[in-house]
């Protein structure tokens, strides 16, 4: 099931259908003497099912951990008493987790056997279903809002700019409906007036020096050499990048091609969509202040992709929910391939069916991984009950849908309480582009002549000259424009949401190049060059000006007097590109173009970094720990890892030497899969002491026993209460994005758990008149009492785990006592 829809019609459609058949629903057979613990699924269809002769092989079940697999061992055909009804013999019932039941041609497609409905050959179930509960078995899925972080203060602040930008952001945070920004008024006059002290101050506190020292330097250039020789790399920023949306004009040919390169501009009023190269309009937006874009890949659009609709497989009232990887086009679209990228955009609000009411904020881009539009036998996609041509595509994981995207809706009574399709669109013939201008090969002029010769005088002892360095002409050219472009490089594989996170490994677009036609490779410095490697770097001053610096002869080779270069660059660089979705709507090519757009948002722009930043940062580069000495140095350097929640490192003395115990806690919530365990101590066996031996093991997990007994008011319907104290006590996160109160990431090494907080979180909840804590202790200790003593202690490598899985009890259990309410 690819939708979750509030109207669900296909069953009944099927049933009015002549030849067509599905599943109705699925049984685990629990009593009785033929149903084998649990080992016998009765599978019941809408029709009858005795010809279609299902074997063994067109029966697929997915699911359970890897000791709780199940396999098909038989199919008992249909009764004449059950004649809609299958047995499905297994060798071994399944655990507490959810399987999938698929009916498929063969066991090689996904497709479902001739006559079978698509959408009604899938079902999922349960082994445990029979098992008591008190509350619904719906899911109540929630979408969690994004957590917003704190505003960022900067208390580090020395000039007049960070004091004005520091108080700002307070001000901001304490009066956010404060917005004045013109400069008579009171209180951006007193803002100001506090920030000039406050550089006066500072200025004060400062004490003079030169571009010597990394603390005073005024050069950009400077801190960049200064910071380099302590190992700093300092961020040059990177340009933006945008998915562009180009629609060919209906003239235009199919398919129509586009080559990297081309340029993309914002919105000019009274320009159109494309404009010619070298013409009025092309002169005009190129030399406007606006950033410019340009494709960096080539692209063949194709006019079936401008718009394509969803399919609901007759349903109403879809929308396609968060996490989502697959989806159903309405229509044939044999263009459509692996690796295109598809956005998803909502074009009209769905409860007034308007498309001025849509929300802005519900687009999406995908990479297709996959493309179905003909069955296991080759034959055209449709949909068996009506006969309509569809497209099947898959995207990655990394792509999935962030936010329910509506399909089909029904307007609310202000609007008529219409049906609506179409809420949502596909859009295809979606361009990458990335912020930056090509400028014409530019002349940086000729090496100057060395000075003259030193005077030197005749040694006398052995006749030879005095060894006097001759010194160099100084050649450090200038671009004329700026900022100079850093981009990293394109993957045309990567998932499509990457494209906009920009890249850590930006580097110059930049090319230079002697008067002999010989390219000198821009690098980040000359250190490890030698003299007869040709290179040069490039070095951005405070007001973004780029001068270039060639190698003196050691470290790079040096540049001969009299020779010319020139430099052929982008400009356009760091958050100026990030323009706002839609704001991109001009293209200079000679092909007819309809519509520019962008989608999305230009994003991953980011500025050089400060002077005052790399005054901060870079003296500390050094200063890296590349060694463990004490036991907590294996513990940290072992949690730097992403994929190791926390560690904790342990020496102990077995006889004759030390040995570097590290218990780990994967970040999986999980125990440290082997692999894991090998990575860490490969990587801290090169940080270890001389003399230490090094063994990486899991970390010991504590389950808990935790027993409660709520009384609830008698306002309040028990099963409510009990489900909202069971969402609050989750493993997972609640609602809003905060974790719940059973979430590993509460409990860490040797911490010692309190008894309070639990009651105090069961009585919150509304409906709860009381609580009390019945059971309180370790799993491994049942004679610990937690109740009593109000807490329970943890060793050192204990971690302390209630995950309430029924099918790992030792990580801990979590029951609740109800009484009172409704």
């Amino acid at each position: 099931m690819i939708y979750f829809c509030s109207q669900q019609n296909r069953r009944a459609l099927v049933l009015q259908h002549p030849t067509l058949n599905g599943i109705d629903y699925l049984e685990v057979c629990q009593t009785g003497t033929d149903c084998g613990c649990g080992k016998q699924l009765l599978v019941t269809f809408l029709q009858n099912v005795g010809s279609a002769n299902l074997t063994s092989a067109q029966i697929s079940i997915s699911g359970g951990s890897s000791t709780a697999q199940v396999k098909v061992l038989s199919v008992t055909p249909p009764t004449s008493q059950a004649a809609k009804t299958i047995t499905v013999n297994l060798d071994q019932p399944g655990d507490f987790s959810t399987y999938t039941f698929s009916l498929v041609a063969n066991p090689t497609t996904t497709d479902p056997p001739d006559g079978f409905d698509p959408q009604l050959s899938t079902v999922d179930f349960s082994f445990k279903a029979g098992c008591p509960s008190t509350s619904d078995c719906l899911p109540d899925n929630c979408c969690a809002p994004p957590i917003r972080p704190k505003p960022d203060i900067n208390y580090l602040a020395k000039d007049y700019d960070a004091f004005v930008q520091v108080m700002m952001d307070r001000l901001a945070v304490l009066a956010p409906n404060w917005g004045e920004t013109h400069a008579s008024d009171i209180g951006v006059a007193t803002l100001e007036a506090l920030a000039y002290a406050a550089d006066h101050l500072s200025y004060q506190q400062d004490a003079a020096g030169t571009e010597a020292y990394i603390g005073t330097a005024r050069s950009r250039i400077s801190l960049r050499r200064h910071a380099r020789l302590v190992d700093y790399r300092i961020g040059e920023g990177s340009n933006a990048r945008a998915w562009v949306y180009i629609q060919p004009d209906p003239s235009a040919p199919d398919p129509l091609a586009i080559s990297a390169g081309t340029l993309l501009f914002p919105r000019v009023p009274g320009l159109a969509a494309s404009a010619a190269p070298n013409s009025r309009e092309a002169q005009q937006l190129e030399t406007g202040s606006t950033p410019g874009f340009a494709t960096v890949q080539d692209a063949t659009l194709h006019k079936e992709q401008n718009e394509m609709h969803f399919y609901t497989w007759s349903d109403a009232d879809c929308c396609l929910p968060p996490g989502s990887t697959q989806a159903t086009l309405s229509g044939r679209f044999t263009t459509l391939q692996p690796g295109t990228v598809l956005i998803f955009e909502e074009v009209m609000g769905p409860d007034t069916g308007d498309q001025q009411d849509a929300d802005p904020t519900k687009r999406w881009a995908v990479r297709l991984t996959k493309v179905q539009s003909v069955d296991y036998l080759n034959r055209a996609l449709v949909d068996p009950l009506n006969g309509l041509p569809i497209t099947r595509i898959w995207w990655a994981a990394a792509d999935a849908l962030p936010f329910p995207l509506c399909i089909s809706s029904q307007t609310d009574a202000a609007h008529g309480s219409k049906e609506v399709v179409n809420v949502s669109v596909a859009r295809g013939n979606i361009v990458p582009a990335d912020h930056g201008l090509w400028q014409d090969w530019e002349d940086l002029g000729t090496v100057p002549d060395p000075p003259p010769a030193p005077v030197t005088a005749a040694s006398c002892t052995c006749g030879s000259p005095n060894p006097i360095d001759v010194v160099r002409p100084r050649y450090f050219p200038q671009l004329s424009k700026s900022p100079l472009t850093f981009a990293g490089s394109f993957d045309p594989t990567a998932a499509a949401s990457t494209f906009l996170g920009g890249t850590t490994a930006a580097s110059p677009v930049l090319q230079v190049r002697d008067e002999q036609n010989r390219e000198w490779t821009i690098l980040d410095d000359l250190l490890s060059s030698d003299e007869s490697q040709m290179v040069a770097v490039a070095e951005i001053e405070r007001d973004n000006t780029v001068f270039l610096r060639f190698g003196d002869g050691q470290y790079g080779m040096a540049p001969e007097a009299g020779e010319s270069f020139q430099a052929r660059y982008r400009v356009g660089n760091g958050s100026a590109g990030n323009v706002g979705r839609d704001a991109l709507a001009h293209i200079v090519t000679n092909a007819a173009i309809a519509v520019v757009r962008n989608p999305l948002a230009a994003a991953g722009g980011t500025d050089p970094e400060s002077m005052e930043h790399i005054r901060q940062e870079a003296p500390y580069a050094f200063r890296t720990q590349l060694r463990a000495v004490t036991q907590d140095d294996y513990g940290a350097m072992a949690a730097l890892d992403p994929a190791i929640r926390e560690a904790r490192g342990t020496l102990r003395w077995t006889g004759s030497w030390y040995t570097a115990f590290v218990s780990v806690d994967a970040a999986a919530g999980d125990v440290p899969t082997p692999a894991l365990v090998t990575a860490t101590g490969n990587r801290l066996d090169l940080l270890r002491m001389a003399g230490v031996d090094l063994e990486v093991e899991g970390a010991v997990i504590v389950g808990l026993r935790i027993e409660m007994d709520l009384c609830v008011d008698a306002d309040h319907f028990q099963s409510d209460v009990g489900d909202a104290v069971m969402r609050l006590f989750t493993t997972g996160n609640l609602c809003n994005g905060q974790p719940g109160i059973l979430n590993p990431q509460n409990f860490t090494f040797g911490e010692t758990i309190y008894a309070s907080p639990f009651v105090a979180a069961a009585q919150g909840v509304d409906g709860v008149s009381s609580g009390t804590l019945t059971v309180f202790q370790r799993m491994d200790d049942p004679s610990s009492d937690g109740t009593t003593s109000g807490y329970l202690t943890m060793g050192r490598l204990e971690i302390a785990r209630c995950d309430n899985d029924p099918d790992r009890l030792d990580h801990g259990v979590f029951v609740l006592h109800m009484d009172g309410g409704k």
